[in-house]
């Protein structure tokens, strides 16, 4: 198995067609056919089946599939590295994010690192905890980052910000009127519930709520933040996430967060330790720190503290 071999195995897993990945590939349909062929036979396994329309990728070339586009991928950034042994960093960097994250910080992200790395490509990849997890283990992103508690497990981490969770709502919402709010007054309170059962906000406020033994009145339940914004803003119940997510609605005065006495999002840059970071990464790493740090320092991250 080499790395051409692989090339053409991916070009041939996306296309599903031996003419179409031929093309894409600049090769004749035979050459493509041949290396298929000889993978498949050092494998021991059959990739494709083929049929009228083209070719289907079998279970066993999904999963290659999977660990190729790492690998190709993986070689790519060893590339980049060597050749920008005295450069500035330069190459792909896929960075996973919560979606309320991923509102926040992608523009301000972006134009730091472009500031600072011009030659850098970032990819942003939204996801909830687990599947960020997933992601890095599968090397699909490089950093990301994660809520505690999490698996440490293969993974290099880095405290970075401690984030008060708040209960978020129209200014003149009665709920909302005092400067911080016991979990117990939640009780009856109509939530817009966010995020998964399990991680992150969803999780604190449930173990908190069942500490108190009180019950969260849940509304409506809905994935991201953005959702749940626009929910409240039209009046559809009061949402319980970290301020910075909608700061912009409240130094416009349209939404008031008020924070919930005890309730904490401790937030970690991850990476993959079972492989080493490139340069690219690293200066990635650096930029976010920084940006993050600036904001928290600044009052433009509301209800939170650097770890």
């Amino acid at each position: 198995m080499d790395l051409r071999q692989l090339r053409y195995f991916v070009a041939l897993a996306t296309q599903q067609n031996y003419g179409k990945a031929a093309g894409v590939l600049h090769v004749t349909q035979p050459a493509l056919s041949r290396q298929i062929r000889l993978l498949e036979e050092e494998l021991g396994v059959k990739l494709f089946e083929r049929h009228a329309r083209g070719a289907s990728p079998t279970d066993e070339a999904r999963l290659l599939l999977e660990r190729a586009l790492f690998l190709l991928r993986y070689t790519e950034q060893i590339k980049f590295d060597l050749l920008g042994m005295q450069r500035e960093p330069r190459g792909p960097v896929a960075i996973g994010l919560s979606p309320g994250l991923a509102q926040q910080l992608t523009v301000i992200l972006t134009k730091a690192v472009l500031q600072h790395f011009p030659e850098v490509r970032l990819r942003f990849i939204e996801g909830f905890a687990p599947s960020l997890h997933t992601l890095l283990a599968q090397g699909d992103v490089d950093i990301a980052l994660l809520i505690e508690p999490v698996d440490r497990t293969n993974l290099s981490t880095t405290p970075l910000l401690k984030e008060q969770i708040c209960l978020i709502g129209k200014p003149d919402d009665p709920h909302i009127q005092k400067s911080r709010i016991k979990i117990r007054d939640l009780a009856g309170v109509p939530l817009v519930m966010t995020g998964l059962v399990k991680p992150g906000v969803r999780l604190e406020m449930e173990a908190a709520a069942a500490r108190a033994k009180i019950e969260l009145h849940h509304l409506v339940e809905v994935e991201t933040v953005e959702v749940a914004r626009r929910l409240v803003l039209n009046g559809v119940g009061l949402t319980a996430h970290f301020a910075a997510a909608v700061s912009e609605d409240i130094e416009a005065q349209r939404l008031r967060a008020v924070p919930i006495d005890g309730l904490f999002l401790h937030r970690l840059l991850a990476r993959a330790s079972d492989r080493p970071a490139s340069r690219a990464t690293e200066g990635v790493m650096g930029v976010l720190r920084m940006v993050v740090e600036r904001h928290v320092r600044e009052g433009k991250w509301p209800h939170a503290e650097l770890s």
